[in-house]
Parts: C-alpha cells; structure tokens; sequence
C-alpha cells in the first residue's frame, strides 16, 4: 500500500520528558526524529545549566534550520551543475 493512501494514526512520542501524540503514518520514522532531537538536548547539558529548557531547544532549532537551509542551497548547486552537465555547457 503506497503511504498516501495509509490511514494517519496518533503516534506517542517523548521529547525530553515531555509526551507528545502527532498524527503520522510512519512510526519508525518519527520515533527516530524523537531519538535525535532528543539527543541533541542531552549534547547541550551543559547549556541546561544555564539556560531554560526552551533557550536550548531554540537554540537547536535554529541549528536544525540552518541546516536545512546549506543542504538546499547544496541541493541547488548540484541541480544547477547537472543542468549545465546536461546541456554540455563548459562553463562548469
């Protein structure tokens, strides 16, 4: 069955302590982004110390952000060049 036709389910996830019940259709999936948030709050112990819990799970966010934003503008880079490949451009 292809996963757009799978039926969404409530699927119990823990951040930090702290229960959440998200909608989804890929347990293992979302029980792995639980896992890695979860690791990288428990990377930023030392940051707990001094900040509030929502401080650090800010700052990780922006960090989770800033990722995405270079591996798209990787992503773009590589389009772009495999345009130019596929057009035998050599202005590579």
């Amino acid at each position: 069955m292809k996963k757009d036709n799978m039926k969404k389910q409530n699927i119990e996830i823990n951040i930090y302590g702290r229960a959440y019940s998200i909608k989804g259709d890929d347990k293992k999936y979302l029980l792995s982004l639980q896992d890695d948030l979860n690791d990288r709050i428990t990377g930023k112990k030392e940051m707990l110390a001094k900040y509030s819990e929502l401080d650090v799970i800010t700052m990780i966010a922006l960090q989770i952000l800033d990722e995405k934003k270079k591996i798209e503008r990787e992503y773009k880079q590589l389009k772009d060049l495999a345009k130019k490949m596929e057009l035998g451009s050599n202005k590579i």
